[in-house]
């Protein structure tokens, strides 16, 4: 069977989300590969850089909101297929089930009214209306409401992502770098790191029609606990912190704090999540379902995370 996605046969790919950080690493495997690549974002001046991504394939730049009828069709007219990256992470639930659910379900829809063939939507590890976590929850109610519309459509669960742009373990080696201590919320929860790249390449297999339909979670080869994986910071960066156990009611009241803030460090939902493991679940597809063999946190992490930190402690200094 031919590879709807192969290099033989590029096709026109709407991105909704492409700006974000697992969207750029797929944007340019997409463009890497032949295919032309339109992205839909909120702010598409401040991603102009990935029109020079290397490859045959070229990109366009929209400006799409994923609450916005007429803008999504814009994105997904004349469109081969079609891949939502698109959600927030808020404590104000009106949000985050507009985003997170109302605007997966539009989406869906104008795709599907589009003509779009293959659809992938992007979901998360531990999406499910019974998630401890609001964000949870909305993940498991967009599933079913990208599946009413596109039955067939892929769906990619990855646990946390890391890679030099990573919003996970550069905060925590920028908190080890100005602090004496390296809080560890959540001390015994589990997580299966994957590699920014191999989500991207996942991605890019779930619009082979081989594997259309799929459900995938995304983790990488090493499984840690939380506790493990800040001392792999500290490892990492070359730090020497105290490891300090924050017991869940100080977590859930400095998140009532932090969440009030501007960029919501940590939320009371998050906290909540916190309370289940984030791994892969056995049976499930996984990466080698997709022929992709994870790449080791160890093997990637230390080599960003000491110049990220060096860089972004010197910000704090200036």
């Amino acid at each position: 069977m031919e590879k709807l996605f192969s290099e033989a046969s590029p096709r026109k790919v709407a991105v909704l989300g492409g700006g974000g950080f697992i969207g750029r690493s797929f944007v340019r495997k997409l463009v890497a590969t032949g295919h032309v690549v339109r992205i839909g974002s909120q702010n598409p001046e401040a991603i102009q850089g990935l029109g020079k991504a290397r490859g045959t394939g070229r990109v366009e730049f929209l400006k799409v909101s994923v609450s916005d009828a007429d803008q999504l069709d814009r994105l997904f007219d004349g469109a081969d297929a079609a891949v939502n990256l698109v959600s927030v992470m808020t404590p104000d639930i009106r949000v985050l089930h507009k985003i997170n659910v109302d605007g997966a379900h539009l989406a869906a829809v104008r795709a599907r009214r589009a003509g779009v063939k293959q659809y992938v939507h992007m979901s998360a590890i531990g999406a499910s209306l019974t998630s401890p976590g609001a964000y949870g929850r909305s993940k498991g109610a967009a599933e079913q409401v990208v599946r009413r519309v596109f039955p067939d459509a892929g769906l990619l669960r990855p646990s946390v992502v890391f890679g030099p742009e990573d919003s996970f373990f550069n905060l925590f080696a920028l908190i080890a770098a100005v602090s004496p201590v390296l809080p560890v919320f959540a001390q015994h929860t589990h997580y299966q790191p994957v590699f920014v790249e191999d989500v991207a390449e996942a991605l890019l297999r779930l619009l082979e029609p081989e594997h259309a339909g799929r459900i995938v979670e995304a983790g990488g080869p090493d499984i840690l606990s939380m506790r493990d994986m800040m001392a792999f910071v500290l490892e990492a960066s070359g730090r020497h912190r105290l490891l300090l156990p924050i017991p869940g009611v100080v977590a859930r009241f400095e998140a009532s704090v932090l969440e009030k803030l501007p960029g919501h460090l940590l939320t009371r939902d998050q906290v909540a999540m916190m309370s289940v493991d984030n791994v892969v679940h056995p049976g499930l597809d996984n990466l080698q379902t997709l022929d992709i063999h994870p790449i080791s946190m160890r093997m990637v992490v230390p080599e960003y995370l000491k110049a990220g930190v060096f860089r972004l402690y010197q910000q704090l200094k200036s």
